[in-house]
């Protein structure tokens, strides 16, 4: 039995520290496996790697290996764009996205909190397709808020996925190498374009950001799929709270989760029915917990406490 929780590792030591009191009362179930377990964290640098610890985990179970010198995020390309026969091509895509001017900083928010509808979608391609021509790329739509675009295989451009970039500053993350110029200049000429469009115009009198930018990532060849068997069971129940980083909601997802997922799993004193491979995913580390179940003579024994805070929490 293999569970994976993307969003389950707090991301400061303080945060943890406050979640690690409630964690008894909340999920008692997985309180008590990280107790039992023994658990190991592993560092993951989303800014060398381009993606987030979960997106990651998700290219690694569909078989992806980077290239020399290829970020692992650059798999994101073929993966989302549901490319994977075997062809030298390199896949790129573009989300739509809301970038944010503040006073000192530029931030992106990803399509998925724009609530972008198909028709929104659809007419600001239009409005955007004219612009390629002329232009090294050429794009076609996959979903309302999500491009295909073509990139010359010659011009190397870097990649991150939104999930990585939202909420850090993106003069971090926007390159100024000359190759990527042709590409920053057609996204001004996109973004001018859609500044009054009449999606967007309608979208301000409902209250919703506008569509102002796009965010190109991606960059690998695609590769055969291959896919864990069985598969595991992934609870993404806390990601979006952990990702507005509303701790509030994020235990009462906790809670609901370990009510509805983790419980069953367990008998009554809270160990694994069966063997267990627990992954929580955090925004710069994994961490993986493993559990056996304990045999008949064993049950009536004390269990062991494992220093759990010591792979949950993150370093110091």
């Amino acid at each position: 039995m293999h569970i994976v929780l993307p969003g389950a590792l707090p991301p400061s030591a303080p945060i943890a520290a406050e979640l690690a009191k409630r964690l008894p009362t909340a999920a008692p179930t997985l309180y008590a496996w990280m107790r039992q377990g023994a658990g190991r964290q592993e560092p993951f640098d989303p800014h060398e790697h381009g993606c987030t610890p979960f997106e990651a985990w998700q290219l690694e179970q569909a078989g992806f290996h980077p290239a020399p010198r290829q970020p692992i995020g650059a798999g994101l390309g073929p993966l989302r764009a549901g490319v994977d026969a075997l062809a030298g091509t390199r896949v790129w895509i573009a989300d739509l996205a809301h970038i944010a001017l503040g006073t000192d900083r530029a931030s992106l928010v990803p399509a998925e909190a724009l609530d972008l509808t198909e028709t929104e979608g659809a007419a600001l391609f239009e409005a955007a397709r004219p612009l390629f021509q002329d232009t090294p790329f050429d794009a076609a739509p996959l979903e309302p808020f999500r491009w295909r675009v073509g990139v010359p295989e010659d011009m190397a451009l870097p990649t991150a996925s939104p999930a990585v970039v939202t909420g850090q500053p993106l003069n971090a993350w926007w390159t100024q190498d000359a190759a990527a110029r042709p590409w920053r200049r057609l996204v001004n000429e996109i973004q001018m374009a859609w500044y009054e469009h009449p999606a967007n115009v309608q979208r301000a009198a409902r209250g919703q950001l506008p569509v102002n930018g796009l965010w190109l990532y991606g960059g690998a060849a695609p590769w055969p799929r291959t896919a864990a068997s069985p598969a595991p069971c992934i609870a993404d129940d806390l990601l979006s709270a952990f990702q507005a980083e509303d701790w509030g909601a994020w235990l009462q997802s906790l809670e609901r989760l370990d009510a509805g997922i983790l419980q069953p799993c367990a008998n009554g004193k809270g160990a694994p029915l069966r063997p267990l491979m627990l992954t929580m995913l955090g925004r710069d580390r994994r961490a993986t917990l493993t559990l056996q179940p304990r045999g008949p003579l064993l049950r009536w024994l004390p269990t062991r406490e494992h220093s759990w805070r010591a792979w949950w929490s993150p370093p110091v």
